[in-house]
């Protein structure tokens, strides 16, 4: 069964690995790190104000799933923490683990944006490979990602991960107005149209 995270759980998942890949010279994090990685108001959507108890919470749920754990350096009386996403994903490639970070951390996005906002992390030669990563991970058994309808005005379909937030339900259709309602809109107005004339003309 697949790993179900809530939202919190998954932003501080998803900032211990962005700083594991975008600074590690400063990883493994301290609590005090973290929290403001999760905050921290680029790169991330929405934009969050978690006080520190929240995300020692989150973290705690994350340790006893394997999925984070704690480092006791020598000489420092500070834990540190670090992520275990490799669990999460399966020992999944850096590519796997960089978009999904990405997803984690910033929502529903295309396979441009994640294309240009994990040049950090790992490498694409072109958006196309991000989709087909994409479509890979969306044809698993228990997939992770799904693809979201395209809504109107967007050249690109939008994709969302599955650790949070349930399944990806279908974006609801405009109902179509049916001719019996246009004719009856249109009856009612030449009505009032004729009231109108009615009024004007003298008796």
């Amino acid at each position: 069964m697949m790993t179900e995270l809530n939202e919190i759980e998954a932003r501080v998942l998803g900032a211990l690995v962005e700083k594991s890949l975008t600074t590690p010279e400063s990883y493994p994090l301290s609590l005090n790190s973290l929290v403001a990685a999760c905050n921290q108001k680029t790169s991330r959507d929405p934009v969050t104000a978690y006080e520190e108890p929240v995300v020692a919470q989150a973290l705690h749920a994350l340790i006893e799933r394997s999925l984070a754990g704690r480092l006791h350096e020598p000489g420092s009386r500070v834990p540190k923490f670090m992520h275990h996403a490799e669990i999460l994903l399966e020992g999944a490639d850096a590519r796997t683990i960089a978009t999904v970070c990405v997803l984690l951390l910033r929502g529903p996005q295309t396979a441009g944006e994640l294309k240009t906002r994990t040049d950090r992390m790992c490498e694409f030669a072109s958006s196309a490979e991000v989709e087909s990563l994409l479509q890979d991970m969306s044809l698993r058994a228990e997939p992770w990602v799904a693809k979201l309808p395209r809504q109107a005005g967007q050249k690109e379909s939008r994709w969302r991960q599955l650790f949070s937030g349930g399944p990806a339900a279908p974006l609801p259709a405009a109902a179509a107005p049916s001719a019996v309602d246009r004719v009856g809109e249109l009856e009612k107005r030449v009505a009032a149209l004729e009231e109108a004339v009615k009024r004007l003309t003298p008796g």
